[in-house]
């Protein structure tokens, strides 16, 4: 199994599909859901998946002839830090830990790579890393599509009941859920650490919007941007940048609405190609 070795002595897991051999695709990192969880296989539960939908020439055939026609994408996506097993063994959790500590994965994975510059693409927890990303090495990245993002927002038009004033409690569910899991393991048995982690990446008032960066941060992105609204507390819906696209219908909406935010997607990232050497 590829993993990527941090300084501290962390082991990061990941994955790429595809190649960018001939010079035709265009790199796009994965931010997948779930939260703390977030890792490969939580792509599998979500409305819509990169990993199967979006097309790439298989490894397997490397020296392939490809029309210059034809558009490709290089996949490239990670467990983030302390999400499982696979990339939590060797590391421990610090007290100073936060969303720089998942940027510098991250972008140490995309340098592992060769990967000077790529597309994001995320879901849930997803589109605050990309933010982050976005926010301190803005030449390293192209376009961005956002599933679902997390951030903190009063009720609008989520379905069911309504949450009063601001949604603040909702991210201590579920990283409570995860926290439970983390202090029966050597990474951190500590349960003021675990606090400490969520006070630095979710706590508010210092942590608010999507978390990971700034309302004013956000309105600076000049990357281009295309949000598909969420629809519940944890996932709100709500304007995530002033100049985003938005898509406020695309899930539990039918097959056909589905269809057409996929089609949205795959267009949107090949309208700006970003070209690439080094990672096979």
């Amino acid at each position: 199994m590829p993993f990527l070795h941090r300084p501290c002595g962390a082991k990061i897991y990941y994955e790429t599909k595809g190649s960018l051999k001939r010079g035709v695709e265009s790199p796009v990192l994965l931010l997948a859901p779930g939260g703390m969880r977030s890792s490969i296989a939580k792509w599998d539960i979500s409305p819509w998946n990169p990993w199967n939908e979006l097309k790439v020439v298989s490894s397997e055939n490397n020296d392939a002839v490809v029309p210059p026609n034809r558009d490709h994408f290089f996949l490239i996506g990670m467990d983030q830090r302390f999400a499982t097993d696979r990339s939590t063994a060797g590391g421990t959790i610090r007290k100073d830990d936060g969303w720089h500590t998942y940027w510098q994965d991250q972008m140490a994975l995309l340098d592992h790579l060769q990967v000077p510059k790529c597309h994001l693409l995320g879901s849930c927890i997803g589109p605050s890393y990309a933010f982050r990303l976005m926010k301190h090495a803005p030449e390293r990245f192209g376009r961005c599509v956002m599933l679902q993002p997390i951030g903190i927002t009063q009720h609008t038009t989520e379905p069911g009941e309504p949450w009063k004033g601001l949604n603040t409690g909702a991210t201590w569910r579920w990283f409570g859920d995860w926290a439970n899991e983390m202090v029966q393991t050597p990474t951190c048995a500590n349960p003021e650490l675990l606090r400490q982690l969520h006070d630095n990446m979710f706590g508010y008032p210092q942590r608010d919007f999507v978390f990971s960066i700034s309302r004013q941060d956000a309105a600076r992105i000049q990357h281009p941007l295309l949000v598909f609204m969420g629809k519940d507390i944890s996932h709100p819906s709500t304007r995530i940048a002033p100049r985003a696209e938005l898509v406020q219908v695309w899930r539990d909406a039918g097959v056909e609405k589905l269809e057409e935010a996929a089609a949205k997607i795959e267009a949107f990232l090949l309208a700006d190609r970003c070209l690439g050497d080094g990672a096979t």
